[in-house]
Parts: C-alpha cells; sequence; structure tokens
C-alpha cells in the first residue's frame, strides 16, 4: 500500500494532449472544491491537460454528463457504480477514486482519501481534552468511511480507557423522500438516551447538524450537555448551526494534488494496483462554539474552566487569580483539575494559550510580533519560548509543517 508520499516525486510531463474528468459529489461542493487547487497546481505545471467539470451552472452552461457514456483519457471521480467501473475499464479509461466507498461488484480503482482513522483519533483527543468521561459515535453502518472514523474514535478513546456509545443510524439505506425524517425519528430516540454531559462524534457535518437539531428539540444543550464535533469543515454547514461546529478539516488541496500525480503517473504508463490507497491525514481540528464549555459534574472545576476559556487567549492567567475565580485553595484545585481532568491548572493554561497560538499560525499569515501582541506575550522571544516548551517545535517549524500538510 502506498504511503502519502509514495507520490510526490515529479511526473514527467506527457507527450500528448489527455481529457481528464472531475466528478465531485453534488452535495458537498463546500468541501469538495478544496481539492481543485490542488488538482490545477498538478495539471497546469507542463502537462497538456483539458480538465472537464461536471459543473451545475443553473442552466446557463450546457451540462456535461459523467457517466458510463463519458470518453476520455482518466477520471477523478467521488463514487461510481459497478456499471460506471465496467464500462471505464473497457474503454482503458484510468481512473481515480476520490472516496473511501466503493461498488461491491466490478472493477476497482485506487483511491485517495481522508486517512479517515487519523480523523476518528484527532476527535477523541480533542473530546478527551474538554474533561468528558462519557463519549458517543454518530455511525451510518453502511458507508465505509464512517466504519474508518468509529474505528480510529474508539481506538483512542480505549487507550484513555473510556467506553463508547454508538449511535447507529443508517442514513444511506433510507430512500431520498424519507431519509430527513426517518433521520430525525431516529436522532430523537437514540440521543434522549445519553447522559449529560457527553461528547458527541458525528461521521461527518452533516449528521452533526441533524444531531445538534435533534439535541435543542429534546432539550439538551450544546456544548454544556453535549459537545458535537464533525468532519469536513464545510463553511456553509459549519457556520449556520447555533452554536458554529468545530470539526476536523478536510485537507483537499493536499488530497487533489496527489490524486492527480496518481492519475498522471498511470496515464503515463505507470501500474498501479487497484487495490492501492494512499490516505491524507487531516492537518488541523477547526474548533468553534459547539465543542466549547462542558459543565462537568465538578463545579469548581467548570467555574474555573470558564475563566481560563474567558482569558487565556487574550493574556497570561495567573493560578492564584483561577482560585479566587473558583473560590478554593491553590491546593484544593490542583487536586480538583488532577481527578477532572488528568491535568493541573497551569497544565491546562498553557494548553488552552497554545491552542490559540497554534490557529493563528495556521489561519493567518501574521508575524510572530503580531500573534504575541494579540494573545498577551510581552514580546515575540517570550512567545517562542512558551511555544518551544509547550510543543516541543519552534513556532516556524509548526507553521512550515500545518502549510505542507493542508498544501496551503
Amino acid at each position: 500500500m502506498p504511503s502519502p508520499g509514495s507520490v510526490t516525486r515529479k511526473v514527467r510531463p506527457l507527450r500528448r494532449h489527455y481529457r481528464v474528468g472531475i466528478r465531485l459529489l453534488d452535495w458537498s461542493q463546500g468541501f469538495c472544491y478544496r481539492l481543485f487547487p490542488g488538482i490545477l497546481e498538478v495539471a497546469r505545471s507542463g502537462h497538456d491537460i483539458e480538465l472537464v467539470f461536471e459543473q451545475p451552472s443553473g442552466g446557463d452552461i450546457a451540462p456535461i454528463r459523467i457517466d458510463e457514456h463519458w470518453d476520455g483519457d482518466g477520471l477523478l471521480v467521488y463514487r461510481y457504480t459497478a456499471a460506471e467501473a465496467k464500462a471505464w475499464a473497457k474503454k482503458g479509461i484510468k481512473v481515480v477514486n476520490l472516496s473511501a466507498e466503493q461498488p461491491a461488484n466490478g472493477p476497482r480503482f485506487p483511491r485517495v482519501t481522508l486517512d479517515n482513522e487519523a480523523a476518528g483519533a484527532m476527535a477523541a483527543r480533542h473530546l478527551m481534552t474538554l474533561g468528558l468521561r462519557r463519549f458517543a459515535f454518530w455511525h451510518d453502518p453502511h458507508r465505509r468511511y464512517s466504519h474508518e472514523r468509529l474505528e480510529g474514535y474508539r481506538s483512542e478513546l480505549a487507550k484513555a480507557g473510556y467506553p463508547l456509545t454508538v449511535i447507529e443510524i443508517p442514513s444511506s439505506h433510507y430512500s431520498d423522500a424519507e431519509r430527513a425524517g426517518r433521520n430525525e425519528a431516529q436522532a430523537w430516540k437514540l440521543l434522549a438516551k445519553l447522559e449529560a454531559p457527553t461528547g458527541l462524534f458525528a461521521k461527518d457535518d452533516i449528521s452533526a447538524v441533524c444531531a445538534m437539531r435533534a439535541l435543542t428539540t429534546l432539550g439538551l444543550r450544546c456544548p454544556e450537555d453535549v459537545p458535537v464535533l464533525g468532519v469536513a469543515d464545510d463553511s456553509v454547514y459549519c457556520h449556520l448551526t447555533r452554536p458554529a461546529l468545530s470539526s476536523v478539516r478536510f485537507p483537499g488541496r493536499l488530497i487533489g494534488s496527489r490524486a492527480m500525480q496518481l492519475l498522471l503517473a498511470m496515464m503515463n504508463g505507470e501500474k498501479v494496483a487497484e487495490d492501492a490507497r494512499i490516505r491524507i491525514p487531516a492537518a488541523e481540528l477547526t474548533v468553534r462554539e459547539s465543542t466549547g464549555l462542558v459543565e462537568l459534574p465538578d463545579e469548581v472545576v467548570t467555574k474555573a474552566m470558564r475563566f481560563i476559556r474567558e482569558h487565556a487567549p487574550r493574556r497570561a492567567v495567573a493560578v492564584d487569580e483561577l482560585c479566587r475565580a473558583a473560590g478554593v485553595s491553590r491546593e484544593l484545585l490542583r487536586q480538583r483539575f488532577q481527578s477532572m481532568l488528568g491535568r493541573t491548572p497551569k497544565e491546562e493554561i498553557d494548553r488552552q494559550r497554545v491552542e490559540v497560538v497554534c490557529e493563528r499560525l495556521r489561519q493567518t499569515g501574521w508575524k510572530i510580533e503580531r500573534i504575541a501582541e494579540e494573545t498577551g506575550f510581552g514580546a515575540a522571544d517570550e512567545l517562542c519560548r512558551f511555544f518551544k516548551r509547550t510543543m516541543e517545535m519552534t513556532a516556524g517549524e509548526y507553521r512550515k509543517q500545518m502549510s505542507g500538510a493542508t498544501g496551503r
């Protein structure tokens, strides 16, 4: 099985014109469109490639259908039928599958996908930092990607000794006409059984939105009772919820780049096994209000966490002022934090501060001096020492690593 780095070699320019089709999911353009910068930067780097996109235009452009009747040299596709696979294979079209899903019958094609197990593990680590002891997963048993995310999530929780509740909602097996109603009914029934606080990881952003709506109907608060986390970081779904949804970010540019490199190699005559799969890890998790302050069983820790979350993004928080805000002694606060979170108050303050710094390094091009000013450090060198001590790498190394992983 090839590793993500196995197709980063430079593909020699093709000697003739090639026609490549791109077919994405029509309901997930918010994150699928992130593939295009990666696809284009490879396709335009010395190759004679005509890209054909099955693009909705509201009728302004004559529609292009990419199905079993399509002719060309290569395809980048999300999900396909067995009939399409047979037709493409018969025509000799080279295909790279962008989905974990494959038809049960017919030819299969190499895949370039998100590393779903790693995404599940990332989600578990984030929810565990909130001090939770109970966890759940919204699962579609008929989707391979859901199984993979579940396994990564379950495995990471098991390392810490935490149990998991699996909420099975077979959405993909419901008809289009009944899907929304049946999802809603199942969600009400199953989410009502959760004991607050429980961290809920949904298989994708759409499922997370369904869960948040059901929680509101049930009178359960997000994030206080049930913090919710999705996958894809689709800006539409994540920002049109209340509260805004935290999500594991889909590394679309890098997936697009690796997929186009692989397709070029295949069209150039390189033999690639049909079961080959390149997994691209998510580089980041975007934290929003849906995984904000959880109401933990320990009221003192909850109060202290609220104070840290409010002040730590902008300035250093002293443990003594945290004790005053929580109304307990330094030693008692340490004991409560250790029991509830498995770390000291100072470690939690540092964790939240470095999380904010990491977000600024990932999402902005700001210089270290500006980030230091925005986050309450006395100077850039103070921030740099703090970051190196906390993250065991420099801020510059972290930014370079994140830039490479996301393809930005």
